[in-house]
């Protein structure tokens, strides 16, 4: 016995001549075994044994075996050892060429062929050319992107070039076990395995050989190191001048890549799985950043290229595996205090690691790291004002020095004017108490709610301000009929300051955890986590693609209408835009020279009419001269910057004004940076919720204060529930936790409390607490009864209805 523990490093070597004395062991023996193995049977225990504590615990001090030759002519065997069970997964492990290699000794282990080595060492040089400044190597420069991009697509191809020809059902199977971090699964399941049909094993067993692994390891070292030389020369000349040309720019490893990808997609089958081999086995499974130019770095940002670029294939690019290894709190803490930096990427960056759940619990612990710091400075606050005064009769601080130390941005709001109220109390709010944990009382003018605000109050509060921004008589927003989407409304006569008291408040909403119930185009979300776009320029057809995908959910006839345009024939078409707003229709273009201000181009009033006196027109944000000079003609030579620009205009421009009051509120609480930790679609996930609610998953998540979850008259109150509609299942939600939306995560992020209550008279209807999340449920006599009181109850009571 060798006493060998768990923490003990073993080396390759060893870990393989303890396998082969095994291996020797059972099938040759000591004498006359008691029993004699299969070589298979062999294998599969001596892995088993030799991945344990104390590996050598069970060899034999007597053994004697045969010789090397005689271990690698049985690996170069190809005839089957005995018949075996294509439904045991270790006999198909034991099997496979990688174990089989291994167990043979090392003169036939990984043999590399000519051709790949050759690869590696052009990829080594490039390496060296790469680590030396501008102007030392024998060429003058660094290498260029053009030969790197070459030797790459050559080592992909050499990588993918003897994989199977298999189905990509079978490449999806092998991706499943990788992106769980694992080489092959834990058990076989129903899915038997055979060379030509099921190859799924063959493929995995390929993908974790050495030599390959190695090969694809030094192509993400150099693929991570020549694109942040590209991106330090981008849109350089070929003398290392800045160049506004499109046709000067650089050839770029990674455009590289992706063209010879796009002409090769079965290549991303392979890619994709083996780069988060190389990630998983070179990361240290705690660091949140990965070093620029490392190979995590690109194995990462190729999987990035392939994320951003083919999304039929979007499953081979999830790694989640990722955000299983770290604390939550320590990406949160690392993202918030990350700085622009040229020499790491923070893992939150790659959209692939982390699910939109993860991303809202990051995004959540930094918001709740914030409110911490508010808190304590609060606490600090007041301690230091008691340390210094400490003969003040008074334990209440007066004027300036009590906003300091309130540890809750508390609002008194009544549900007649609900906006102006939450105006009038957030107005001059110094920024730390906007970072304080929100605490709302709702009522009427005279009795505010007053009770412990656990998140119901605050979930009615902002359901009020969303309902009362989006009517139709407030015209701060438009709503497509089709589509369901809202949409800041063009022209809005209301003042700006208003957008910006909802940019705050949707912040605070945000930043609280709450879900509000809107429905906002994707590009809604897409400017509040990358800003305000740019004039688009001349980039061609493909750019005003592009541009038009940001279209197709908010404005799917202008988007129809717009492809049409790129693919038709243009004649006597005017290259403005229209604008349709306050019982006017209007014409706008933009003068010569790129000016940021629209100009109008004509007037008409709702019948018609050109109103050819109107020199300028004057609403909150707009200012509208009429020139002198008339808007030019829509060309075959620009007609693709015109979609590009109609599609800026539609989705920023005709809105401009209201954007920025709205940005100048959010930004308040929420800064930039903290809020790109989100992707447009898990934003949007994030704010609005699902209009879908799963009913089990709510009956799972439910607590109960004075029932038992398995008495009989609890299962008849979920079998009555479960047989409603579900526009009613989510008026019983609203009930009792205020809840439009069920948040991401799923109703179990909810509280949901059935309490029982004794009452005088069964008359008497159930109630609710929002402030608690709970219903408080009399024992009906019947399920007859509790169908007919349940029902009147969330039909006719109002939010908080009970104790508020």
């Amino acid at each position: 016995m060798d006493g060998t523990n768990l923490t003990t490093k073993r080396s390759f070597n060893d870990i393989q001549q303890i396998v082969q004395l095994y291996v020797a062991q059972l099938t040759e023996g000591c004498g006359r075994p008691i029993r004699k193995y299969s070589p298979r049977s062999a294998r599969t225990i001596a892995l088993a044994i030799a991945s344990g504590p104390a590996s050598r615990k069970h060899l034999c001090s007597n053994l004697h075996y045969g010789d090397q030759q005689s271990r690698e002519s049985s690996f170069n065997n190809p005839e089957p050892e005995t018949p075996r069970d294509a439904s045991d997964l270790t006999q198909l492990l034991s099997d496979t060429k990688s174990v089989r290699q291994f167990f043979a000794g090392s003169k036939t282990a990984n043999v590399r062929p000519v051709q790949n080595e050759g690869l590696l060492i052009q990829l080594e040089r490039l390496l060296v050319s790469e680590s030396l400044p501008s102007g030392e190597d024998d060429r003058g420069g660094s290498l260029s992107s053009e030969v790197a991009s070459s030797i790459i697509v050559q080592a992909i191809d050499a990588i993918v070039e003897d994989m199977p020809k298999a189905n990509r059902a079978q490449y999806e199977f092998a991706d499943s076990i990788i992106r769980q971090g694992c080489s092959y699964p834990a058990v076989n399941g129903n899915t038997p395995t055979d060379p030509k049909w099921n190859c799924w094993l063959h493929i995995l067993d390929l993908m974790d050989q050495r030599s390959r692994l190695r090969l694809l390891s030094v192509v993400c070292k150099v693929f991570a190191v020549s694109t942040h030389q590209d991106l330090g020369h981008a849109d350089c000349d070929e003398n290392g001048q800045k160049s506004t040309d499109p046709v000067n720019k650089r050839i770029s490893v990674h455009d590289g890549l992706l063209d010879h990808l796009k002409d090769h997609p079965g290549s991303i089958l392979v890619l994709g799985p083996m780069c988060k081999k190389v990630f998983l086995a070179h990361s240290d499974h705690t660091s949140t950043t990965v070093p620029t130019g490392s190979i995590t770095c690109g194995a990462l940002e190729i999987l990035e290229l392939l994320h951003n670029n083919f999304a039929d294939y979007k499953g081979f690019f999830d790694t989640h595996v990722a955000a299983q290894s770290l604390e939550i709190v320590d990406l949160a803490q690392s993202w918030k205090q990350a700085a622009t930096s040229s020499k790491t990427r923070h893992l939150l960056s790659f959209d692939f690691l982390f699910p939109a759940y993860s991303r809202a619990m990051c995004f959540r612990m930094i918001s709740h790291l914030k409110m911490r710091e508010a808190v304590s400075f609060a606490e600090q606050a007041a301690a230091l004002r008691r340390r210094m005064m400490p003969h003040m009769l008074d334990d209440e601080p007066e004027g300036r020095l009590k906003h300091l130390e309130q540890q809750y941005l508390l609002l008194n709001v009544s549900r007649i004017d609900v906006l102006r109220d939450a105006y009038n109390q957030l107005w001059q709010r110094r920024q730390r108490e906007l970072f304080r944990p929100l605490r709302v009382r709702l009522g009427e003018v005279d009795e505010l709610e007053v009770g412990h605000d656990l998140g119901g109050v605050q979930m009615e509060f902002f359901n009020l301000v969303c309902q009362e921004a989006q009517k139709e008589e407030s015209g701060m927003f438009t709503t497509d009929v089709q589509s369901g989407l809202s949409y800041f409304r063009p022209g809005s006569l209301q003042p700006l300051y208003m957008f910006e008291l909802l940019g705050l408040l949707m912040a605070l909403a945000i930043y609280n955890g709450v879900t509000l119930p809107v429905s906002f185009p994707k590009v809604f979300y897409k400017f509040l986590t990358d800003g305000a776009p740019k004039k688009p320029f001349d980039d061609g057809q493909r750019g005003s693609a592009a541009l038009l995908h940001h279209l197709r959910d908010g404005w799917a006839a202008e988007a129809r209408s717009l492809e049409s345009l790129l693919k038709e024939d243009i004649s006597d078409l005017e290259y403005s835009f229209p604008l349709d707003a306050n019982g006017l229709r209007l014409a706008v273009h933009f003068q010569e020279g790129d000016s940021p201000s629209p100009v109008l181009s004509s007037v008409t009033d709702e019948k018609g009419r050109n109103l050819e006196t109107m020199p300028m027109l004057t609403w909150p944000g707009w200012k509208l001269l009429r020139p002198p000079q008339e808007p030019g003609i829509v060309t075959a030579e620009n007609k693709s910057r015109y979609v590009s620009e109609y599609a800026w205009w539609l989705t920023w421009a005709l809105v401009e004004s209201q954007w920025k009051a709205f940005m100048n509120g959010f930004h308040r609480v929420i800064d930039q940076h903290a809020l790109s930790i989100f992707k447009p679609s898990d934003l949007k996930a994030f704010v609005e919720g699902s209009s879908r609610l799963d009913i089990g998953e709510l009956r799972k998540s439910t607590q109960y204060e004075g029932y038992e979850a398995k008495s009989k008259y609890i299962q008849n109150f979920w079998r009555l529930v479960s047989s409603w509609p579900e526009e009613k299942q989510k008026k019983l939600l609203k009930f009792v936790t205020a809840a439009e939306r069920i948040p991401i995560g799923g109703a179990s992020q909810l509280t949901f409390v059935i309490k029982k209550t004794v009452v005088e008279d069964l008359e008497h209807l159930p109630t609710s607490s929002t402030c608690f999340g709970t219903l408080y449920l009399p024992r009906y006599a019947s399920s007859e009864a509790l169908n007919e009181k349940l029902s009147l109850a969330i039909e006719y009571g109002l939010e908080g209805f009970g104790t508020g």
